[in-house]
């Protein structure tokens, strides 16, 4: 299913997804445990698909990419 772009993009997406809820959990003013917890399960259910979108749509959008490999 994941190919090696998405193996690298998936990292990128998650921590920065997670990343932005903490930020702005911590703006709300919640600092306890859950928060983590909550940004790490948020991340990981939003950045995996986006990861995978995203690949798809950079191969995609690149004229000197194979179809057959896509």
């Amino acid at each position: 299913m994941f190919d090696r772009l998405a193996f690298v993009l998936a990292p990128l997406t998650v921590l920065c997804i997670a990343g932005a809820v903490v930020i702005a959990g911590m703006a709300m003013g919640y600092y306890a445990w859950p928060l983590y917890l909550v940004a790490g399960l948020v991340g990981l259910a939003c950045g995996l698909p986006t990861a995978y979108w995203s690949s798809k749509r950079i191969k995609r959008k690149d004229p000197n990419w194979p179809r057959h490999r896509s």
